[in-house]
């Protein structure tokens, strides 16, 4: 048994199955065991000796302990109770206390399942320093979710803007192709109404496609606050608890959204609109206007 368990339970714990005495016997050398335990030993190996200091004994039948049998019946009474509680604290197997986290099997254990075959040769920590390990490895996660939400934040408020110069975009591009059009008079109005439909059925299907990458950019954000918010009640839950669910939490951190990409030609082209539209009308009124290309207005991000 461990050293820092109770020293009922350590005087009460047989030295050949580490577990509460059952029907416990007493040898002349004054060590006790469970009369199975030392039938069971005494069978294998053939002698009659104590199983601690190796003494050689003649009797068959070694007498009963009633002392240490009513304080082992008390203990294992009071062990049945704690599991029927059924305190996520204890192990399930041994009712005994969760002390131990088995980084193999990502599991907590209690210091019986440790030495049982399962877990021997397994690398098995005390849970305070297993779950000090898991907060450290979910700090990195949460760090990785953070910077990525702020991609996602950043990439959403630059959608905005580019929504918002869309519109100024079709708003400066009608008012320049009206003003170009005020030239041409009634000759010119069917061009101009061709025009005008055209820039504002781009300006709705890009205004569109950015409305529906704003939604979907919000929505990944609001999953990632959701996700880190969870993250982050976890951490302050207790170790027990946090161990519990060690390996879902970890799942839960990770995050398989891509990094945010501005979509190219998001904007409006306003050359396709602008551009060379006096010489393009020259071709029918050669003789009004003058051909006068048109600079396309640059937008810096």
């Amino acid at each position: 048994m461990a050293a820092n368990e109770s020293p009922s339970e350590v005087d009460c714990s047989c030295p050949v199955c580490c577990d509460i005495f059952k029907d416990p016997v007493v040898l002349l050398c004054g060590h006790s065991f469970c009369k199975h335990c030392l039938q069971e030993w005494w069978r294998q190996s053939k002698v009659q000796t104590c199983p601690v200091c190796k003494e050689i004994f003649s009797m068959a039948q070694p007498p009963p302990n009633l002392a240490l049998r009513n304080l082992s019946d008390t203990l294992r009474q009071e062990r049945s109770q704690r599991a029927t509680t059924g305190s996520k604290e204890f192990c399930s197997l041994h009712n005994e206390k969760l002390k131990l986290f088995c980084q193999d099997d990502q599991e907590l254990i209690c210091v019986i399942c440790r030495d049982a075959k399962k877990h021997k040769t397994h690398n098995c920590i005390p849970i305070n320093e297993a779950a000090q390990d898991h907060r450290t490895k979910l700090k990195v996660q949460l760090m990785n979710l953070k910077s990525k939400q702020r991609s996602f934040k950043a990439e959403k408020l630059e959608c905005d803007k580019m929504a918002s110069h869309i519109t100024l975009q079709a708003q400066q591009t009608e008012e320049a192709i009206k003003g170009e059009f005020q030239k041409l008079y009634q000759f010119l109005r069917a061009e101009e109404a061709a025009r005008i439909d055209a820039v504002r059925k781009e300006a709705t299907l890009k205004s569109e496609a950015m409305r529906i990458r704003i939604v979907n950019l919000t929505a990944e954000s609001s999953s990632l606050s959701d996700k880190i918010k969870t993250m982050e009640q976890e951490m302050k839950e207790e170790d027990i608890s946090l161990m519990l669910n060690a390996k879902s939490s970890m799942e839960r951190s990770q995050c398989n959204l891509p990094e945010p990409e501005t979509p190219s030609g998001a904007l409006i082209d306003e050359a396709k609109h602008l551009e060379n539209l006096q010489f393009t009308v020259w071709r029918k009124m050669r003789n009004i206007i003058q051909y006068t290309p048109v600079k396309v207005r640059s937008r810096s991000r």
